[in-house]
């Protein structure tokens, strides 16, 4: 709950009209879920301009309304009889915003970033300090300059801890999230080519990630994998606690017994660990969970128990079953190390059929595009998968990848649109296949999962 006084102290904007003590009730970028008496922060995107719903957002009740210079063009425009501010930047203000309903709290914040893993880490992390705790987390994957403050705006007197997904393309956008959430503890799930088209390459990413530790107080602690060649880079004060297979590590995982549906470990040479969650790249998400929540007061059976229970986000690694097919949904996103994870998780299983991996191109890799999807083919032959069906416009990448790894041509299908994709599927697929369908979020690869389910599912 905010005054009109408050958000003109958090935005430095000025108020056009209404009253500096009037009361809101929330702060809303999306006039299809605002609520009565909330702020309406109108946002103008790429391919969107909330401005354009001032009128719709107040029809419905908003209390304010947030508006940048340039935003409303129509000369003719005439002021709603509710408060209206105008800002600079309407997405800084909201960040200032949520930078200023934080300040009310003095409880722990998780800020969590990395190449990949970033989500099922946040997921993990909460899961674990509930069993304790009242803890706030992204909703999804609210993990940008408009999600992360956001979210610190749902925090309330009841919240205990906050988790934070932050992510990244471009360099200060990681500073800008640490400056807003100020975290008191920080995970690097790793460092590996995701961005490229912006962040140029690795040593870059790493260089964005780390901007996390820009805002964090010196008593705060930084958790970092001990496996990643990158991460031993960072320099820091901070107090450093590492995680990884290495047993030098303050929180290491051996014994790691990959199932059917999911993985064993043993932490610490003491504990036993079940995740119902498959790949040993998820051992890598638990101990930073673990590594995170373990001075909070949680017992080693609660997080184990949490762990135990703990079910993937949709699309993540999701292991379905169609009648006589199994399908593992990795369909949210793709760069070329969580492909690679993938393919290991499929290669590593024990199947009565054939392992299928229907790929669709990794985007945002700028001029390494290519090469990493021909390292995606070449993955995928050596690691004894039966058939590659390719789809989009680097496909061709991905089937001489494989075939220069000596994969026969009648087992790899490439694809240039998703519609011949979907009609090429339907006919290969058959009884007892396990299939590994994973691609860049804008490929659209869930409606491949949805044709298999709809041609394989038992009524």
């Amino acid at each position: 709950m905010f005054t009109v006084r408050d958000i003109l102290t958090a935005v430095k904007g000025k108020l056009l009209s209404g009253n500096m003590e009037e009361i809101l009730t929330g702060v809303s970028t999306d006039t299809r879920k605002i609520k009565k008496g909330e702020l309406f922060l109108a946002i103008k995107g790429d391919r969107f301009d909330g401005h354009s719903f001032i009128l719709d957002a107040v029809s419905k009740g908003a209390g304010g309304v947030l508006v940048q210079e340039g935003g409303i063009t129509n000369a003719n425009f005439k002021l709603p009889d509710v408060s209206f501010i105008l800002v600079n930047d309407s997405v800084k203000a909201l960040g200032n915003i949520g930078n200023f309903h934080r300040s009310r709290f003095t409880i722990p914040i998780i800020g969590i970033t990395g190449s990949n893993g970033k989500t099922t880490t946040k997921e993990m992390t909460a899961a674990i300090l509930s069993k304790k705790f009242n803890t706030l987390k992204n909703f999804g994957t609210e993990n940008n300059n408009i999600g992360v403050p956001l979210t610190l705006m749902r925090l309330n007197s009841e919240h205990n801890i906050a988790v934070l997904e932050m992510g990244t393309n471009h360099l200060g956008e990681i500073r800008w999230l640490s400056e807003i959430a100020k975290p008191t503890i920080a995970i690097i799930t790793n460092i590996g080519p995701s961005h490229l088209e912006y962040l140029e390459d690795v040593d870059t990413v790493l260089k964005a990630k780390v901007e996390i530790l820009e805002h964090m107080d010196k008593d705060a602690k930084l958790i970092l994998n001990a496996d990643d060649e990158y991460l031993k880079k960072i320099k820091t004060n901070l107090k450093t606690v590492w995680f990884g297979f290495d047993k030098e590590a303050d929180f290491y995982a051996d014994k790691i017994n990959l199932e059917p549906d999911g993985v064993n470990f043993r932490l610490n040479g003491k504990w036993d660990i079940s995740l119902g969650v498959l790949g040993r790249h998820n051992v890598y998400n638990a101990l930073s969970a673990i590594a995170c929540a373990w001075d909070f007061g949680i017992s080693i059976d609660e997080i184990k128990d949490a762990l135990k229970e703990f079910r993937v986000p949709n699309m993540r690694m999701e292991v379905k079953r169609f009648g006589d097919i199994k399908i593992i949904n990795d369909t949210y996103n793709a760069n070329p190390q969580s492909m690679k994870q993938a393919i290991e998780t499929l290669r590593d299983m024990t199947t009565e059929g054939r392992k299928i991996l229907i790929a669709g191109d990794m985007l945002e890799l700028g001029t390494f595009s290519g090469r990493f999807h021909h390292l995606v083919g070449k993955q995928a032959a050596e690691s004894g998968i039966d058939l590659i069906v390719a789809v989009g416009k680097l496909a061709e990448h991905i089937g001489k990848g494989a075939q220069e790894a000596g994969m026969s041509d009648r087992k790899i299908k490439l694809c240039a649109v998703m519609k011949e994709a979907r009609k090429k599927v339907a006919t290969l697929i058959k009884k007892g296949d396990t299939i590994l369908i994973k691609g860049s979020r804008a490929m659209k690869m869930e409606e491949i999962v949805g044709d298999l389910e709809s041609q394989f599912k038992v009524s």
